[in-house]
Protein backbone atom coordinates (compact mmCIF):
# COMPACT_ATOMS: atom_id res chain seq x y z
CA UNK A 1 0.00 0.00 0.00
CA UNK A 2 1.87 3.20 -1.60
CA UNK A 3 1.12 6.47 1.38
CA UNK A 4 3.01 9.39 0.87
CA UNK A 5 3.65 11.79 3.98
CA UNK A 6 3.52 15.06 2.70
CA UNK A 7 5.86 17.91 4.32
CA UNK A 8 6.98 21.34 3.52
CA UNK A 9 10.85 21.12 3.21
CA UNK A 10 11.26 23.95 5.41
CA UNK A 11 9.86 21.38 8.54
CA UNK A 12 11.29 18.41 7.55
CA UNK A 13 15.03 18.47 9.38
CA UNK A 14 13.29 19.02 12.79
CA UNK A 15 10.67 16.76 12.14
CA UNK A 16 12.76 14.00 10.71
CA UNK A 17 12.52 11.13 13.86
CA UNK A 18 8.93 11.90 13.00
CA UNK A 19 9.31 11.14 9.57
CA UNK A 20 11.43 8.33 10.22
CA UNK A 21 9.14 6.32 12.78
CA UNK A 22 6.18 6.61 10.01
CA UNK A 23 8.39 5.18 7.19
CA UNK A 24 9.65 1.99 9.31
CA UNK A 25 6.56 1.17 11.17
CA UNK A 26 4.86 1.68 8.11
CA UNK A 27 6.65 -1.21 6.83
CA UNK A 28 5.69 -3.54 9.43
CA UNK A 29 1.97 -3.44 8.74
CA UNK A 30 2.95 -3.17 4.58
CA UNK A 31 2.88 0.21 3.66
CA UNK A 32 5.35 2.43 1.66
CA UNK A 33 5.31 5.61 3.05
CA UNK A 34 7.05 7.96 1.11
CA UNK A 35 8.08 11.46 1.90
CA UNK A 36 6.93 14.12 -0.38
CA UNK A 37 7.98 17.46 -0.50
CA UNK A 38 4.99 20.43 -1.33
CA UNK A 39 7.63 22.35 -3.47
CA UNK A 40 8.14 19.14 -5.54
CA UNK A 41 4.16 19.14 -6.50
CA UNK A 42 2.52 20.63 -9.14
CA UNK A 43 -1.25 21.09 -9.42
CA UNK A 44 -2.75 20.99 -13.13
CA UNK A 45 -5.93 21.40 -15.00
CA UNK A 46 -6.58 20.69 -18.13
CA UNK A 47 -9.19 19.31 -20.17
CA UNK A 48 -11.59 18.96 -17.66
CA UNK A 49 -9.00 16.41 -15.87
CA UNK A 50 -6.85 17.16 -12.96
CA UNK A 51 -3.29 16.00 -13.27
CA UNK A 52 -0.62 15.98 -10.56
CA UNK A 53 3.32 16.01 -11.31
CA UNK A 54 5.91 14.82 -8.40
CA UNK A 55 8.93 16.08 -9.58
CA UNK A 56 8.11 17.80 -13.09
CA UNK A 57 7.12 14.12 -13.83
CA UNK A 58 3.49 12.11 -13.61
CA UNK A 59 4.01 9.29 -11.18
CA UNK A 60 1.38 6.50 -9.81
CA UNK A 61 -0.63 8.07 -7.05
CA UNK A 62 -0.78 7.16 -4.07
CA UNK A 63 -3.62 5.49 -2.31
CA UNK A 64 -3.51 7.80 0.95
CA UNK A 65 -1.52 10.60 1.74
CA UNK A 66 -0.89 11.95 5.70
CA UNK A 67 -0.85 15.82 5.02
CA UNK A 68 1.84 17.45 7.60
CA UNK A 69 1.57 20.47 5.92
CA UNK A 70 -0.77 23.43 6.16
CA UNK A 71 -2.46 23.49 2.64
CA UNK A 72 -6.05 23.11 2.43
CA UNK A 73 -5.62 23.62 -1.12
CA UNK A 74 -3.60 20.64 -1.74
CA UNK A 75 -5.36 18.40 0.45
CA UNK A 76 -8.69 18.97 -1.75
CA UNK A 77 -6.82 18.70 -5.12
CA UNK A 78 -5.29 15.56 -3.78
CA UNK A 79 -9.14 14.72 -2.95
CA UNK A 80 -10.40 15.48 -6.73
CA UNK A 81 -8.13 12.66 -7.53
CA UNK A 82 -9.45 10.39 -5.44
CA UNK A 83 -6.68 10.13 -3.02
CA UNK A 84 -7.73 9.75 0.63
CA UNK A 85 -6.54 12.49 2.74
CA UNK A 86 -5.41 12.72 6.26
CA UNK A 87 -6.81 15.05 7.53
CA UNK A 88 -9.55 15.65 4.88
CA UNK A 89 -9.34 19.44 3.20
CA UNK A 90 -12.41 20.56 5.35
CA UNK A 91 -10.73 19.67 8.17
CA UNK A 92 -7.66 21.51 7.10
CA UNK A 93 -9.36 24.30 5.93
CA UNK A 94 -11.25 25.00 9.03
CA UNK A 95 -9.08 24.02 11.57
CA UNK A 96 -5.86 26.20 9.88
CA UNK A 97 -8.34 29.36 10.24
CA UNK A 98 -8.89 30.42 14.06
CA UNK A 99 -12.01 32.77 12.81
CA UNK A 100 -13.44 29.52 10.82
CA UNK A 101 -13.37 27.17 13.67
CA UNK A 102 -14.66 29.30 16.03
CA UNK A 103 -17.83 30.03 14.27
CA UNK A 104 -18.04 26.33 14.18
CA UNK A 105 -18.09 25.79 17.44
CA UNK A 106 -20.25 28.57 18.37
CA UNK A 107 -23.21 26.86 17.70
CA UNK A 108 -22.12 24.08 20.13
CA UNK A 109 -22.81 26.68 23.13
CA UNK A 110 -19.77 25.25 24.67
CA UNK A 111 -17.31 27.40 26.97
CA UNK A 112 -15.01 29.54 24.76
CA UNK A 113 -13.13 32.54 25.15
CA UNK A 114 -14.89 35.58 23.54
CA UNK A 115 -13.67 36.48 20.22
CA UNK A 116 -13.65 39.50 17.77
CA UNK A 117 -12.40 38.47 14.27
CA UNK A 118 -10.51 41.21 12.84
CA UNK A 119 -9.08 42.58 10.01
CA UNK A 120 -5.51 43.11 9.90
CA UNK A 121 -6.01 46.64 8.83
CA UNK A 122 -8.62 47.28 11.84
CA UNK A 123 -6.51 45.72 14.93
CA UNK A 124 -6.04 49.06 16.21
CA UNK A 125 -9.19 50.07 16.17
CA UNK A 126 -10.64 47.26 17.61
CA UNK A 127 -8.24 47.14 20.76
CA UNK A 128 -9.28 50.63 21.36
CA UNK A 129 -12.47 49.23 22.09
CA UNK A 130 -11.26 46.31 24.24
CA UNK A 131 -9.90 46.19 28.08
CA UNK A 132 -6.55 45.54 27.80
CA UNK A 133 -4.49 43.26 28.25
CA UNK A 134 -5.74 41.55 25.40
CA UNK A 135 -4.07 38.63 23.13
CA UNK A 136 -4.00 39.58 19.42
CA UNK A 137 -3.60 35.86 17.60
CA UNK A 138 -3.23 35.80 13.25
CA UNK A 139 -5.98 33.52 12.22
CA UNK A 140 -3.43 31.27 10.78
CA UNK A 141 -0.98 31.00 12.95
CA UNK A 142 0.39 27.75 14.52
CA UNK A 143 2.44 26.11 17.36
CA UNK A 144 2.10 29.11 19.91
CA UNK A 145 3.32 31.54 16.69
CA UNK A 146 2.25 35.18 15.73
CA UNK A 147 0.40 35.24 19.43
CA UNK A 148 0.55 38.27 21.13
CA UNK A 149 0.28 39.75 24.50
CA UNK A 150 -1.02 43.57 24.14
CA UNK A 151 -1.02 45.75 27.48
CA UNK A 152 -1.38 48.98 25.75
CA UNK A 153 -1.68 50.37 22.58
CA UNK A 154 1.76 51.54 21.96
CA UNK A 155 4.60 51.22 19.35
CA UNK A 156 4.43 46.93 19.82
CA UNK A 157 1.26 46.87 18.00
CA UNK A 158 2.65 48.77 14.97
CA UNK A 159 5.42 46.28 14.94
CA UNK A 160 2.73 43.28 14.85
CA UNK A 161 0.99 44.85 11.68
CA UNK A 162 4.50 45.10 10.06
CA UNK A 163 5.43 41.09 11.18
CA UNK A 164 2.24 39.96 9.77
CA UNK A 165 -0.07 39.82 6.87
CA UNK A 166 -3.28 38.03 8.51
CA UNK A 167 -6.43 38.86 9.77
CA UNK A 168 -6.43 38.03 13.34
CA UNK A 169 -8.82 37.08 15.87
CA UNK A 170 -8.62 39.14 19.72
CA UNK A 171 -9.87 38.14 22.68
CA UNK A 172 -9.04 39.06 26.75
CA UNK A 173 -6.70 37.68 28.61
CA UNK A 174 -8.11 34.76 30.71
CA UNK A 175 -6.83 31.76 32.64
CA UNK A 176 -4.32 32.86 35.64
CA UNK A 177 -2.89 29.42 36.30
CA UNK A 178 -1.14 29.92 32.38
CA UNK A 179 -2.41 25.94 31.85
CA UNK A 180 -3.99 25.18 28.99
CA UNK A 181 -4.85 21.04 27.97
CA UNK A 182 -4.18 19.33 24.67
CA UNK A 183 -6.94 16.50 23.76
CA UNK A 184 -5.59 14.07 21.09
CA UNK A 185 -8.01 12.69 18.61
CA UNK A 186 -8.10 9.81 16.93
CA UNK A 187 -11.00 9.48 14.56
CA UNK A 188 -14.25 9.50 17.19
CA UNK A 189 -11.76 8.39 20.09
CA UNK A 190 -10.52 10.46 22.83
CA UNK A 191 -6.74 9.08 22.56
CA UNK A 192 -4.89 11.21 25.48
CA UNK A 193 -5.10 14.29 27.08
CA UNK A 194 -1.86 16.24 28.16
CA UNK A 195 -1.96 19.55 30.22
CA UNK A 196 0.67 21.85 29.45
CA UNK A 197 1.93 24.64 31.63
CA UNK A 198 4.04 27.70 31.10
CA UNK A 199 6.87 28.55 32.99
CA UNK A 200 7.53 31.72 32.02
CA UNK A 201 5.07 33.64 29.96
CA UNK A 202 1.43 32.96 28.73
CA UNK A 203 1.82 30.39 26.12
CA UNK A 204 2.00 26.97 27.69
CA UNK A 205 3.26 25.78 24.00
CA UNK A 206 5.58 22.66 24.79
CA UNK A 207 7.70 23.56 21.81
CA UNK A 208 7.82 27.00 23.75
CA UNK A 209 9.50 25.75 26.68
CA UNK A 210 6.19 24.63 28.79
CA UNK A 211 6.43 21.53 31.02
CA UNK A 212 3.69 18.73 30.15
CA UNK A 213 2.32 16.40 32.30
CA UNK A 214 -0.67 13.53 31.79
CA UNK A 215 -4.35 14.28 32.56
CA UNK A 216 -6.91 11.85 33.24
CA UNK A 217 -10.27 13.93 32.06
CA UNK A 218 -13.75 13.30 34.38
CA UNK A 219 -16.74 12.34 33.16
CA UNK A 220 -18.34 16.57 32.58
CA UNK A 221 -15.14 16.88 30.89
CA UNK A 222 -15.33 13.59 28.71
CA UNK A 223 -19.09 14.95 27.45
CA UNK A 224 -17.80 18.65 26.99
CA UNK A 225 -14.95 17.40 23.92
CA UNK A 226 -17.53 14.65 22.94
CA UNK A 227 -19.80 17.45 21.54
CA UNK A 228 -16.45 18.83 19.44
CA UNK A 229 -15.60 15.42 17.72
CA UNK A 230 -18.78 14.22 16.80
CA UNK A 231 -19.50 17.76 14.50
CA UNK A 232 -16.04 16.91 12.91
CA UNK A 233 -14.92 14.16 10.93
CA UNK A 234 -11.40 14.26 12.00
CA UNK A 235 -9.13 11.33 11.75
CA UNK A 236 -5.67 12.84 14.30
CA UNK A 237 -6.00 16.36 15.45
CA UNK A 238 -5.43 17.83 18.75
CA UNK A 239 -8.17 20.28 20.76
CA UNK A 240 -7.02 22.63 22.87
CA UNK A 241 -8.53 24.11 26.01
CA UNK A 242 -7.68 26.63 28.67
CA UNK A 243 -8.03 25.57 31.92
CA UNK A 244 -9.65 28.53 33.53
CA UNK A 245 -9.50 29.84 37.07
CA UNK A 246 -11.72 27.28 38.28
CA UNK A 247 -10.40 24.58 36.72
CA UNK A 248 -12.90 24.64 33.97
CA UNK A 249 -12.13 23.81 29.92
CA UNK A 250 -12.89 26.60 27.51
CA UNK A 251 -12.19 26.07 23.91
CA UNK A 252 -9.50 27.68 22.32
CA UNK A 253 -8.06 26.09 19.10
CA UNK A 254 -8.25 22.56 16.97
CA UNK A 255 -4.74 21.54 15.58
CA UNK A 256 -4.69 19.69 12.40
CA UNK A 257 -0.89 19.22 12.03
CA UNK A 258 -1.03 18.44 15.46
CA UNK A 259 2.73 17.58 17.12
CA UNK A 260 3.50 14.89 19.54
CA UNK A 261 6.28 15.47 21.03
CA UNK A 262 4.91 16.04 24.21
CA UNK A 263 2.77 13.35 23.73
CA UNK A 264 5.69 10.82 23.77
CA UNK A 265 7.32 12.74 26.39
CA UNK A 266 5.20 12.29 29.37
CA UNK A 267 3.33 9.00 28.39
CA UNK A 268 4.31 5.55 26.55
CA UNK A 269 1.95 6.16 23.93
CA UNK A 270 3.25 5.48 20.00
CA UNK A 271 0.97 7.82 18.03
CA UNK A 272 1.97 7.12 14.76
CA UNK A 273 1.68 3.55 15.32
CA UNK A 274 -1.71 3.91 16.41
CA UNK A 275 -2.57 6.70 13.40
CA UNK A 276 -1.12 4.00 11.16
CA UNK A 277 -2.90 1.56 12.21
CA UNK A 278 -6.38 3.69 11.53
CA UNK A 279 -5.07 4.48 8.11
CA UNK A 280 -5.04 1.26 7.25
CA UNK A 281 -8.13 0.55 8.46
CA UNK A 282 -9.78 3.42 6.55
CA UNK A 283 -7.44 2.37 3.09
CA UNK A 284 -8.87 -0.75 2.66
Amino acid sequence: MNIWLVYQEEDVTKNQWYIDQYIQLGKRIGMNIQLVLVEDLTMICKQGKYHLLWKHKLVKLPKGAIVRAINPKLSAFFECLGIRVFNRAVISEICNDKAKTYQNIVPLNIPMIPTVCCRHRDLVHVLENMSLPAVVKTVDGHGGQEVFLIHQLDSNVSDILEKTTSDFVVQPLIGSKHQDLRIYILGKEIFAAVLRTSNSEFKANYSLGGSVQRYELNEKEIQLIDQIVNKFDFDLVGIDFIIGDEGELIFNEIEDVVGARMLYECTDIDIVWEYLIYIRQHLV
